[in-house]
């Protein structure tokens, strides 16, 4: 006695794999869907840099985010002097025993923001003129804040738009020459969350946190996974009596 099993019943067989794979391919759409997103940091750079005072008398006017409005001026004082002033709320950091004309020189790593360590600070007054080179040589009001000519450095800054506080560091490149044009800013990023520090040296370039497994989505996945396997066996099982139903009946 030859026992025939319909060809229907056979097609609709599962092995092992393929149910492992249609439980898998179900769990990791799920996944896909309860896993938690990685968070970009909020730094971004100022794209109105390199920028220098002009070359005559007059300054450029730095706009850190490109809204529209200005935050600092870099000046050609009678093609002379090269200085800074900041505008409106925006402003340098200074070291903590200044109590006017600050630019602080920082080290990479440096946190700025609204609660500084080591001994820095942003000033309550606003400054109109930070002399930073005079006639080729450094400004009377930065070198004793450790700025000399030919140095390439870290300064940071804060100011203000319509989201609230935001705060950045840049780099200076001090020449001195040609006179009345004697530095550079040459890079500067801020933090576009506001009233988020942000660490001197930091472009944004990776991640600001990594995701981490969570324990109930990771169960939800486990048990998903299981009951489709349940399923495809229960299935297999009523197919195979139904199968020897109709072996019995070909007998």
């Amino acid at each position: 006695m030859t026992v025939k099993v319909s060809d229907a019943n056979s097609a609709r067989r599962l092995s092992l794999s393929q149910k492992l794979a249609v439980a898998s391919g179900t769990a990791a759409a799920f996944a896909g869907v309860a896993a938690p997103q990685v968070a970009e940091a909020g730094i971004v750079p100022s794209t109105t840099l390199p920028m220098s005072p002009p070359a005559s008398s007059g300054s450029n006017s730095w706009d850190v985010d490109g809204d529209g409005t200005a935050d600092f001026d870099l000046i050609n004082q009678s093609s002379s002097a090269a200085l800074l002033a900041e505008l409106g709320a925006a402003q340098f950091v200074a070291p903590s025993s200044r109590t006017n004309r600050g630019f602080a020189k920082l080290s990479s790593g440096f946190d700025v923001g609204g609660l500084m360590t080591g001994g820095f600070k942003f000033l309550s007054n606003t400054q109109q003129s930070i002399r930073m080179t005079n006639s080729g040589v450094i400004g009377g009001n930065v070198v004793a804040q450790g700025w000399a000519i030919g140095d390439i450095g870290y300064f940071g800054f804060k100011f203000s738009n319509t989201t609230g506080v935001h705060y950045g560091w840049g780099q200076i490149s001090i020449t001195g020459t040609p006179v009345g044009r004697g530095f550079t800013f040459t890079e500067a990023y801020y933090n576009s969350t506001p009233n988020a520090s942000i660490q001197v040296g930091d472009t944004g370039g990776s991640p600001s946190s990594v995701p981490e497994i969570d324990p109930a989505s990771a169960g939800s996945v486990l048990s998903l996974v299981m009951g489709s396997l349940a399923m495809l066996e229960r299935r297999r099982l009523r197919r195979a009596k139904a199968a020897e139903g109709d072996a019995t009946v070909s007998a």
